[in-house]
């Protein structure tokens, strides 16, 4: 997209913030998406600008309220998290806003939402949180973004995985609960279906990328969320699937 395309698309979005044209155009020849007023209005934030910091605080930060109290904060503790996330990003250091670490990739919102609980957490002081999905395994201890996503999704995911289970044929779910619940290896498996090691690989693969994608289908249709949480649904799904098949 040319720059006076892009500034002109800026401000249709954003009326009255002001940006610095030459930052601008270097967030753009870096984005690795396509999230062009988004990344206007975290110049604009950037660059000192009253009302893109007002449309920050109205429009991303007030929305994280909700999250950070599922982390356990009491109002007091959000309140904090969120000046915390503020001076962290806004707060000019070297000559740069970190809010400009915002590279595009994904929603703003889904960027602002990672900072700010990782941030509460560490306000948490590491006390150990239990959810409806479980105890966390391996990576997901370390993930916040993750985490918020089972706190918030996780009733959603389950009823989404049921239905898609249902969905799938009857030697599709017998194959996953054999290799999953009951711990089959695909060599048994293969003598007991007939066939060898590397086809039965790949039968689990695609019943479990079908059972991934059907829960995918059913999560969306659910919570009518649109492209913008899409990555973040199906890293959950991804992340919790073979978890959630072990016990059914």
């Amino acid at each position: 997209m040319e720059l006076a395309d892009a500034i002109a698309q800026g401000r249709a979005a954003w009326p009255g913030v002001a940006i610095d044209e030459a930052t601008f155009a270097a967030q753009l020849d870096k984005a690795e998406g396509d999230a062009v007023t988004d990344l206007y209005l975290a110049c604009g934030c950037a660059n000192g600008d009253n009302t893109a910091l007002a449309a920050l605080d109205r429009t991303y930060l007030a929305p994280l309220r909700a999250p950070l109290a599922k982390l356990g904060l009491d109002p007091a503790g959000v309140t904090e998290a969120l000046q915390q996330v503020r001076e962290e990003l806004l707060v000019v250091r070297d000559g740069r806003a970190k809010v400009l670490d915002y590279s595009g990739r994904g929603s703003l919102h889904g960027w602002l939402r990672s900072v700010a609980v990782r941030t509460g957490l560490r306000l948490c002081k590491g006390k150990p949180k239990h959810d409806e999905l479980g105890e966390h395994h391996g990576a997901m201890a370390e993930d916040p973004e993750l985490m918020l996503m089972k706190k918030t999704y996780g009733e959603t995911f389950h009823r989404a995985f049921e239905r898609a289970l249902g969905e799938l044929s009857a030697k599709d779910r017998l194959l996953l609960k054999q290799r999953f619940k009951h711990r089959i290896g695909v060599i048994d498996l293969g003598i007991l279906y007939g066939v060898n090691a590397g086809t039965i690989s790949r039968w689990v693969q695609a019943a479990r990328e079908t059972l991934a994608a059907g829960t995918r289908a059913q999560m969306m249709t659910e919570l009518g969320v649109g492209k913008v949480d899409l990555e973040s649904i199906l890293r959950l799904i991804h992340s919790q699937l073979d978890i959630t098949l072990s016990s059914v």
